[in-house]
């Protein structure tokens, strides 16, 4: 059983590894909790001493009016904070019709929760294949950063995510380009998917890497969702598929940023599959001969390395305890 207070090694960098690491997305597989029981479990995380670990509510658009409802009869210290998804469409126009009413949901759901919510974030897809076309890329950045700002979300953070297709790998890069050459108002941020409920969900070690490159190259934040459940890269025999860990995916952005790592040198450490190899110390953190330091850190964090999605807190909090990277308070 996790301690529901938790305190650290000597050093600070695994404090660093999970503040504000997991945004909690408890309404989506493999977890699928109604929503009741999500929202509780949400709030029942606010309310402990690992609170700081723990980011916004993942919802849908469409639950809004629902959970609006479950906010009325809660007493809060505090407004509860929300990452909201709109809908996925299929083109770019199709994209700003739905996107704009969506916003207009989240206004509506805002003036009707009177304080007691707040959206700090939006994660959206863009159409499958735009990318492709470097002018079509800028024109959807741009579109989509001007609505968020009409709508009034021009301070919230927005990611953005490349729709894991037939042409992933090579619309990487495009993909970064536009994002950091739109001249749109907000910035969208980057979104990896690196896992699912199918084989075809989980992103190849290597096409991580290719996105890792490109956002340490430019510096360009992102986060990363779905299939992080775990520290450490395993194989997961239920599903047949090898399954992403998420000190993996820190440690090779951090090594990425701080040695200027080439994809093959990244997607080595994407495979790592010995804890040993990852090192936390009092100056910092090291995978093998690389090191970085607790400022490096700090800075990958801040600003690139900046969240994961998890259906589950308690999970990879047990992880951590079982690594002796947490453990309870005495």
């Amino acid at each position: 059983m996790v301690q529901l207070s938790a305190s650290f090694p000597s050093f600070s960098s695994v404090k660093t590894l999970v503040n504000g690491l997991f945004d909690y997305a408890g309404l989506f597989p493999p977890a699928s909790l109604p929503l009741p029981d999500a929202f509780s479990e949400y709030l029942g995380h606010r309310g402990e001493p690992d609170a700081w670990m723990v980011g916004p509510f993942v919802i849908p658009v469409q639950k809004l009016s629902d959970v609006a409802i479950l906010l009325q009869n809660e007493q809060l210290a505090s407004p509860v904070l929300f990452d909201v998804l709109p809908r996925a469409a299929t083109s770019v126009s199709l994209l700003r019709e739905s996107l704009a009413d969506d916003l207009a949901t989240c206004n509506q759901f805002l003036e009707a929760t009177e304080g007691k919510a707040e959206i700090t974030s939006f994660e959206f897809r863009f159409p499958e294949g735009i990318f492709s076309d470097s002018g079509l890329g800028i024109q959807a950045v741009t579109a989509v950063s001007d609505l968020f700002e009409e709508a009034g979300f021009g301070n919230a953070s927005v990611f953005g995510e490349l729709v894991k297709g037939a042409s992933f790998e090579s619309e990487i890069a495009p993909y970064f380009l536009s994002l950091s050459s739109s001249p749109g108002r907000l910035k969208i941020l980057g979104k990896i998917r690196c896992g699912g409920m199918a084989q075809s969900d989980f992103p190849t070690t290597a096409e991580i890497a290719s996105y890792i490159h490109f956002a340490a190259q430019l510096g360009y934040p992102f986060k990363a969702t779905a299939g992080l459940h775990h520290p450490i890269r395993h194989f997961n025999s239920g599903q047949s598929v090898w399954m992403h860990g998420f000190i993996n995916v820190l440690f090779a952005t951090t090594m990425a940023q701080v040695h200027s790592l080439n994809p093959a040198e990244i997607q080595q450490i994407l495979e790592d599959e010995e804890q040993q190899s990852f090192i936390f110390d009092p100056t910092g953190i090291a995978w093998r001969t690389l090191k970085a330091t607790n400022t490096d850190f700090i800075g990958v964090r801040r600003n690139l390395a900046l969240s994961i999605g998890s259906c589950s807190f308690n999970e990879p909090r047990a992880d951590l305890f079982e690594l002796g990277l947490l453990k309870a308070s005495v």
